[in-house]
């Protein structure tokens, strides 16, 4: 009654364009103003200069814009809204901006952020993982153990830097990966070529498919991996340029004698997938699948160690180490603990460092040389200048 009270007394002063219905004021009359028009800028002239600039920078454009193909700008806009890999989840190892964090937690939960990179042996990080994959959580017991390596690509030569490669790593303890891998046989002998294909190789063929396989007659863009017995070893050199990645070599462990063992080793094996960033090329990327989580951790740790060595002999060890940190991962999943791998990490010779100081000091003395050739050159130029 108060508040009806005090609108009625209110409205009082409203004059003529409000009145109370109920409880509520709404508009008695209204009015409607129509505004047309707009105010429009005034044209301007320009002079000839002003005309050549804007044409010149047109050119710019449409030259800058055909420089490139269509599909090509594509791929620049991704590349620069995306991360490098390296930075990308969960990020590459810097240990400069960790110099000032603590070593070690003081609680058994902790910010990772907020302490150093804690290094884990492979049973821990194991323990770890089962204990993520129990089946109240995200119940994956057999879940691909994932091994990823940071890299340090650089080399002697400041412009060379570690290339990229796949290969196949024999492990000592195999394991089920669900990939099917094709092989594809190089032999001479027939009795030979019914091993190979006992053994697991898809089709083996001997010295007349070489010549069909370079006129394109025989497809082999249908096998993942070739192996060859020593007998072929001069017939199949000129597929070398055809096969590429995949030309059977006694470093891939592609040729041999023992063909069982080598196709064993290409169904059984570990792929080592080496990448440099392309982003920052002195960086690089390795991953590969080392085992199961349902498996023993003695297995899985020589496993590793297989891998890890194997990755390390892409690079002299006298340039320092190879691998920045290493990361144990399940797929899928993107929690991981850094492992401690320097027992497996090669430890270069006192010959070895001495060849490189060698090697690095002759090329500083040919930059000095070249320096100082290059000044007395000007020198003699300018007094010849003078004296003219």
């Amino acid at each position: 009654r108060m508040l009806s009270s005090l609108l009625r007394n209110w409205t009082g002063g409203l004059g003529r364009t409000t009145a109370l219905t109920g409880d509520l004021l709404v508009p008695s009359t209204s009015e409607i103003m129509s505004v047309r028009g707009r105010k429009r800028a005034l044209k301007q002239t320009i002079t000839r200069a002003q005309k050549l600039e804007r044409r010149l920078k047109r050119e710019e454009r449409e030259a800058a814009r055909k420089q490139f193909s269509f599909m090509e700008r594509i791929n620049i806009r991704r590349m620069k809204s995306l991360l490098s890999p390296s930075q990308q989840f969960p990020g590459r190892l810097n240990r400069d901006e960790e110099a000032a964090l603590p070593e070690q937690p003081l609680t058994n939960v902790f910010i990772r952020s907020h302490v150093k990179t804690q290094f884990y042996s492979v049973g821990q990080a194991i323990a770890m993982h089962k204990e993520l994959q129990h089946p109240s959580i995200y119940n994956n017991p057999k879940a691909p153990l994932r091994l990823r390596l940071e890299l340090n690509m650089t080399t002697e030569r400041q412009t060379k830097m570690v290339g990229s490669s796949d290969e196949i790593v024999p492990v000592p303890h195999p394991f089920s990966h669900n990939e099917k891998r094709t092989i594809l046989a190089f032999v001479s002998d027939l009795k030979l070529q019914e091993v190979a294909v006992e053994a697991g190789a898809e089709i083996a063929v001997g010295q007349d498919m070489i010549k069909k396989i370079i006129k394109g007659q025989f497809r082999i863009d249908d096998y993942d991996f070739c192996v060859a017995h020593q007998d072929m070893a001069t017939h199949i050199l000129p597929l070398r340029g055809i096969l590429k990645t995949r030309f059977p070599t006694r470093i891939n462990g592609g040729l041999g004698v023992d063909l069982p063992q080598m196709i064993e080793m290409f169904k059984n094996g570990v792929k080592l997938n080496i990448k440099a960033d392309p982003v920052f090329p002195i960086w690089g990327l390795c991953d590969a699948v080392v085992g199961r989580l349902n498996m023993a951790p003695e297995e899985v740790e020589a496993n590793v160690a297989a891998v890890v060595t194997a990755a390390c002999a892409h690079r002299n060890a006298a340039l320092g180490p190879f691998v920045n940190r290493a990361l144990l991962m399940t797929i899928p999943g993107e929690e991981h603990y850094a492992l401690d791998v320097n027992a497996w990490m090669p430890v270069p010779s006192e010959e070895e460092v001495e060849k490189l100081e060698k090697r690095r000091n002759k090329k500083g003395k040919k930059k000095e040389e070249t320096v100082k050739k290059d000044g007395d050159d000007e020198e003699e130029g300018e007094a010849a200048a003078a004296s003219a």
